[in-house]
């Protein structure tokens, strides 16, 4: 049965190696003449290489199969072998010669482009995925805190060299491939580490807080922490081999910037935020209000998670901000970033205090029947929301008004400031008119139905959202309309046709005065493309926004303007 099942898959395997050679011989044919029915280049070599992607799959995890069933009972082995074999026998091959022949073209740059770039990222971040659930998997059994699985440790075996052979493809033609698995898998290590280091802190801190007490607040195992420092260690290794050794080396670009400050800024400021408002909510809570026990042990249970989430956020912003470097010198949109992300975390922490405080207000004016929260136990979690939120908003936007005022109009038409206007006015609407629905279905339905006494219940939440919300979109509309008043309005880009047969010199014109350049090839010998500054200048000193420049002989420039 086995050799029927071996001769039965060498079927597929034909049509696969077919498929390849077709691919192969599309790719790499040559014409004398280019056929309109030939697909575009880039359409191939996507094709191509999803085939690789896929056939690295198929071969793969049915390596990782076979290798799981040498550590299996042999009752029923050969039947739960067929499905791996078959998958190796058919996807090993296919990976062997398109492997080699991709490895033989990458010597051609040309064949080093946005295919292969997608091919590498997507393999490495695949990889890095299974080795690290794997690894966590394989730990747990290693320290005896697990059952064995022998598919987690066949896959790790099988997907740890396939990482290695493609980070050294990477290291080999960085310079032709984007670095984005480089930021991904640093967000993945950051991640793994900073969540299972706060489950450990949690457990350590639960630990001692039982310690001096005679209760038990729940039920411990060395199982959760042993699976913790296997996974902080994970974690750990990730960080600090994509980001330590790799990221902190990379271009400071785009991607490292977005990095720093969407993923370590603003993650552990919101984790610090969340954290820091729970504990300082705990302990007004039970000084002031109405904790619903009088075990401290019992209502602080929920202090030891709180705090550690504002100390591990802390710790992740903290870091990413010295990252940042300090903030001196010219202001560049980094540094803006980093003031209005802070900003916008102030504010919506603020604003959730504030629908708090507005529902609080309602609760008193019109007191429910059956409250199952304590108009005190309201007014402290809008005064922690507001205890935290307000600082922070009002010290990065005081620090961003200093600037608007010293800068002027490169601080107000900065796209950060904008974007940060445009999001707040656009979110606050929507909201607003989400809560203004929501209110007048609870309003209609209370009039034209019999859910008159679930009004006040139903109107609550909307008419909050609706007050606050608002308010925070219309401040920041009419900051933007008094923006745009004083200042000056930006002439739009002037529409050149420039008539030359030199494409340098076209680019060169362009990005000398920023203009809409469209070039008319010129197909005569006529005509010096001359000094670009000489033709820019030209351009510059036309008073018209449409214009056809020809440059002419000896550095002559003739400017034409035209109306469309």
């Amino acid at each position: 049965m086995i050799i029927l099942g071996i001769l039965a898959s060498l079927i597929p395997l034909a049509v696969m190696v077919g498929i390849v050679v077709f691919i192969v011989r599309a790719v790499t044919g040559r014409k004398s003449e280019p056929s309109p029915e030939s697909a575009p280049v880039t359409v191939k070599r996507l094709l191509l290489f999803g085939s690789l992607y896929a056939a690295l799959h198929v071969a793969a995890w049915g390596i990782a199969g076979l290798l799981a069933l040498l550590a299996e009972d042999t009752v029923g082995r050969g039947e739960r072998a067929s499905v791996p074999l078959a998958m190796t026998i058919v996807g090993l091959p296919v990976l062997f010669f398109l492997g080699r022949w991709i490895l033989r073209s990458l010597s051609d740059p040309a064949e080093r482009g946005g295919a292969f770039g997608i091919y590498l990222n997507a393999t490495l971040l695949t990889a890095l995925a299974v080795v690290m659930v794997t690894s966590v998997i394989s730990g747990q059994w290693l320290v005896g805190e697990d059952d064995f699985s022998s598919m987690a440790l066949a896959s790790l075996l099988v997907w740890t060299p396939i990482w290695f052979g493609h980070w050294w493809l990477y290291r080999t033609y960085r310079a032709d491939v984007s670095n984005l698995h480089v930021y991904v898998g640093a967000t993945a290590g950051l991640g793994t580490m900073a969540g299972y280091g706060a489950a450990l802190l949690d457990e350590i801190f639960t630990r001692l807080l039982d310690s001096g007490t005679s209760i038990d607040l729940a039920a411990r195992s060395d199982a959760n922490v042993s699976t913790w420092v296997i996974g902080l260690a994970v974690g750990a290794t990730v960080f600090g081999w994509y980001w330590i050794v790799n990221g902190m080396r990379e271009t400071r670009d785009t991607l490292w910037h977005a990095y720093v400050v969407l993923i370590g800024v603003l993650g552990g400021l919101i984790a610090a935020v969340a954290g820091a408002g729970s504990v300082l909510f705990r302990i007004l809570q039970w000084w002031f209000g109405d904790p619903g026990t009088g075990s401290a042990v019992r209502h602080f249970a929920d202090f030891v998670p709180a705090l550690v989430a504002l100390l591990v956020g802390a710790a992740v912003w903290f870091y990413h901000r010295r990252v940042l470097g300090p903030i001196r010198g010219d202001r560049t949109e980094v540094q803006r970033v980093y003031d209005y992300v802070v900003a916008a975390v102030g504010l919506v922490t603020a604003t959730v205090g504030v629908v708090i405080l507005v529902i609080g207000f309602q609760e008193v004016v019109f007191p429910p029947q059956d409250s199952m929260t304590s108009e005190i136990n309201i007014l402290l979690g809008a005064l922690t929301s507001l205890a935290v939120g307000v600082p922070l908003w009002a010290q990065s936007w005081l620090r961003i008004n200093r600037f608007v005022k010293a800068e002027g109009t490169p601080e107000v038409t900065s796209p950060t400031r904008r974007s940060y206007l445009l999001g707040i006015i656009g979110i606050g609407g929507v909201v607003a008119a989400v809560s203004l629905i929501v209110l007048l279905i609870a309003v209609f339905n209370s009039v034209l139905g019999d859910s008159g006494a679930e009004l006040r219940n139903n109107i609550q939440v909307p008419v909050a959202l609706l007050v606050t919300v608002g308010a925070a979109a219309i401040y920041h509309l009419l900051l933007q309309r008094e923006e745009y008043e004083h200042v000056p309005a930006v002439p739009p880009p002037k529409q050149v046709v420039l008539v030359t047969g030199d494409e340098v010199f076209a680019t060169a014109v362009r990005d000398l005065t920023g203009a809409r350049v469209t070039v008319l090839h010129r197909l005569d010998a006529n005509g010096d493309p001359g000094d670009p500054q000489a033709v820019a200048a030209a351009i510059a000193g036309a008073p018209h926004g449409n214009l056809l420049v020809v440059p002419g002989p000896a550095g002559a420039v003739q400017v034409i303007p035209y109306r469309r």
